[in-house]
């Protein structure tokens, strides 16, 4: 089967030539789409209805909003925040899976910095202990996350740490009125960036360790090896992870081929097979009325999967879906195997923030229906399992693998 920008790997993309060597960080990539593809949808969120049985309206942003966005919002934090941004390379976002989020973070990046994006169930001493670790002397934060935020600077000061707590409220739409269309090119506030510079940081629970670890990714890592297809745009993606986990990772993958991607809105808003509807409906309506392009690829977790199995609506919803994606964990065989058997073309992706995208179950789905086998084709020449004592194989990164993160 011929990969497509939702299954292609990193080594597919590497052994393909299906990369893009036009930009070096994510910045210029957010800048090449808004010039080659100005008026395409970027991105979209439903919007939750304060009534219960009304349906749910949607916000979406084209290329050039976002890139229009960004500019607006830097000059806005450049001015507001410039003194203390300065003594801070690495800056901290608490804050939910919002539109807002979106374009903080891509203006964090523009101005040069390294965005330290914080799970918001983090408690404030695991908060305090990763921006010491990253040397982050600031924390953006949503009014929702204030006294965590603040508990975190209290506490960093305590262990000698500066660290300081700042609420933003960014009005999106006066965002983009401020800042016209022809403004859009300059580039006074952008900070040059190479490739292997940090351009985010993710990081562990803790679980294991006893306090989370930070993850980097730079921006080569971040967009520079993810694949680049010219016909990608046909097809938008749905995801219910939260851009503070992977939600990234799928943004900048469907960005990558120009293409549109929907993100659940995630704030105030719990993940449930209703919500997940809600939203798949409104999204469905805004392809209807405003001829975007419809949703064919949806990516989610195991859980949110099993209820949307369970429901006769979220069922079909998947049916309908040229790919299914499931990962961040394992999804029971036997739910896997039932969803297969009522005809959802159901792929396991595997990869980690460590290495990237390594390997998914893409196939032939006429005729092959063991979802749950991991294929490498292309680019496996840089996976090796290794047998070990117990009688199990690792897998093994070898040298030559596109990304590989260096931990600071």
């Amino acid at each position: 089967m011929k990969p497509t920008y939702f299954t292609c790997t990193l080594g597919q993309a590497a052994s393909l030539g299906l990369t893009d060597k036009s930009f070096k960080n994510i910045t210029q990539l957010v800048a090449l789409r808004a010039k080659s593809i100005p008026d395409h949808p970027a991105v979209g969120f439903a919007k939750p209805s304060s009534k219960q049985d009304e349906p749910w309206a949607s916000s979406t942003w084209s290329f050039s909003d976002v890139h229009r966005g960004t500019v607006s919002v830097a000059r806005l934090l450049k001015h507001d925040h410039g003194m203390i941004l300065k003594d801070s390379k690495t800056v901290a976002l608490v804050y939910p899976s919002t539109p807002e989020f979106v374009f903080i973070w891509l203006a964090l990046m523009r101005l040069g910095h390294s965005v330290l994006l914080i799970a918001p169930q983090c408690q404030a001493d695991a908060i305090a202990h990763l921006c010491k670790v990253c040397e982050a002397k600031v924390i953006f934060h949503d009014e929702t996350y204030a006294l965590q935020s603040q508990e975190a600077a209290q506490a960093a000061k305590r262990d000698g740490a500066g660290l300081e707590a700042i609420a933003l409220h960014l009005d999106l739409e006066r965002s983009l009125l401020d800042n016209a269309a022809g403004e859009s090119d300059d580039s006074d506030d952008e900070v040059e960036m190479k490739d292997s510079d940090v351009a985010y940081l993710h990081h562990t629970s803790g679980t294991s360790s006893g306090v989370p670890k930070p993850i980097p990714q730079t921006h080569r890592a971040g967009a520079g090896v993810l694949p680049a297809f010219p016909d990608g745009n046909k097809c938008a993606t749905f995801t219910t992870t939260p851009l503070y986990h992977g939600g990234i990772a799928d943004l900048l993958r469907a960005w990558a081929s120009g293409a549109f991607i929907w993100l659940f809105p995630g704030k105030g808003v719990p993940i449930t097979a209703n919500n997940v509807l809600k939203c798949l409906d409104s999204a469905t309506r805004e392809s209807d009325q405003n001829q975007i392009p419809p949703v064919k690829y949806f990516s989610s977790v195991p859980y949110v999967l099993q209820m949307l199995e369970a429901d006769a609506r979220g069922l079909r919803y998947l049916q309908g879906m040229d790919i299914v994606g499931v990962g961040g964990a394992a999804l029971p065989i036997e739910v896997g195997d039932r969803m297969v058997g009522r005809g959802v073309n159901l792929i396991s992706r595997f990869g980690s923030a460590e290495c990237g995208f390594l390997m998914s179950s893409h196939r032939d789905y006429d005729k092959d229906k063991e979802w749950q086998y991991l294929r490498s084709n292309e680019g496996a020449e840089c996976l090796k399992f290794e047998k070990q004592e117990s009688g199990l194989h690792e897998l093994v990164i070898l040298k030559g693998w596109p990304h590989m993160v260096c931990s600071p």
